[in-house]
């Protein structure tokens, strides 16, 4: 009897898998408990935010991408932070599967104490380009899938035709890697072509 009290004694105690602060404890005392969480832990000193997004934006939900975060609680602060893993399984989120996904505050620039379960904007930035060569998708000419051109407008207001390479593009503007020059104009127009 001694010893089952003993080793019943021994099972009441749980132990921490990790240094944090407790910030949920789901059951009483001498209330019975199953398989489900008895208590929550956080690690305030390094925050990750849940977040999740469609199907369709798994290719910008990669580990070590840059997020932009917006708590609706501090409206005028954007948090920097990167994401930290993506589930290997689709969640549910209101009855449609989606990507869950986990990215770090940075909270050097804004030092608050953020609360747990608080709401976010999380913006991923899947990729970007710094001083880049833009012009107009309008500008753009695909003559066979992945390569093309744009019309340059000459000097004398001729147009002439070139071939570019274009790195990024959104639903505005795409950059240009090689084939136009800073100061460049390109036309955005259809252009009539005359044959002989």
């Amino acid at each position: 009897s001694l010893e089952n009290a003993r080793r019943q004694l021994a099972e009441t105690e749980l132990r921490a898998p990790m240094a944090g602060t407790v910030v949920a404890i789901n059951a009483d005392t001498g209330e019975a408990v199953g398989a489900a969480p008895v208590v929550t832990l956080a690690d305030l000193g390094a925050p990750l935010v849940r977040f999740w997004v469609e199907e369709t934006d798994l290719m910008s939900v990669a580990p070590g991408n840059p997020v932009d975060i917006v708590f609706e609680a501090l409206p005028d602060l954007v948090f920097s932070g990167e994401v930290e893993r993506v589930d290997p399984a689709l969640a549910t989120v209101d009855g449609t599967p989606a990507i869950q996904a986990w990215a770090s505050v940075d909270l050097a620039s804004h030092p608050v104490n953020l609360i747990s379960g608080m709401t976010a904007e999380v913006v991923i930035v899947a990729g970007q380009a710094k001083g880049a060569l833009l012009v107009p998708v309008q500008a753009l000419r695909e003559t066979t899938p992945g390569q093309y051109t744009v019309f340059v407008v000459k000097s004398d207001g001729k147009l002439e035709l070139r071939p570019v390479e274009i790195g990024l593009k959104d639903y505005a503007n795409a950059e240009v890697l090689s084939g136009l020059e800073k100061g460049e104009a390109v036309s955005t127009g259809t252009v009539e072509v005359e044959s002989d």
